[in-house]
C-alpha cells in the first residue's frame, strides 16, 4: 500500500462529506435508498494521506448469509492525486473482511472502470439490477 495512505475508524458524521461523493457519482439504487441507509450499520473507515488530510471513505458491513459471510462495500468514495486508491486500498479492504472472517468481499457499482478494475482484481461480475419506475 502507498505508504503515506494511512486508515483509521471513523464516524459517519465526519466521512459524510466524502461519502456524499459515492452517492452522487454512483447512486445503485435509482434515489431508493439514501446514503444513511446504505451506510446504517456499517462500519466506517476513514483514508488520510502523508499530510493528514483526508482523501476518502469507505464503509464495510458484514452480513452472515445461509451459504457465506460476505462483507459488503456499502459506500466508497474519494481522490488523490497520482494514487490508484482502488488499486491500494482494495487488498487492505479485503484483509479488514478476512479479519471479520468474512470469505467474500461485495461491491455493488454502476461505474464501468471500477468494474474493469476489479476484474483486473479477481472480482467477477455475479448479477445485473436493472430498476424501472411505476
Amino acid at each position: 500500500m502507498e505508504k503515506s495512505l494511512t486508515i483509521h475508524a471513523a464516524t459517519f458524521a465526519d466521512a459524510r462529506p466524502l461519502l456524499a461523493r459515492a452517492a452522487l457519482r454512483g447512486d445503485t439504487t435509482a434515489g431508493a435508498a439514501s446514503l444513511d441507509e446504505l451506510c446504517a450499520g456499517g462500519q466506517v473507515f476513514a483514508v488520510h494521506d502523508g499530510g493528514g488530510r483526508p482523501v476518502m471513505a469507505y464503509v464495510l458491513a458484514v452480513r452472515q448469509h445461509e451459504a457465506a459471510r460476505v462483507c459488503w462495500v456499502q459506500a466508497a468514495a474519494g481522490s488523490a492525486p497520482g494514487v490508484d486508491l482502488t488499486r491500494e486500498l482494495l487488498p487492505r479492504i479485503e484483509r479488514q473482511a478476512k479479519e471479520q472472517g468474512a470469505g467474500q468481499v461485495a461491491i455493488t457499482t454502476r461505474r464501468r472502470g471500477l468494474m474493469k478494475k476489479l476484474r483486473a482484481q479477481g472480482y467477477t461480475v455475479t448479477g445485473v439490477t436493472l430498476r424501472k419506475a411505476t
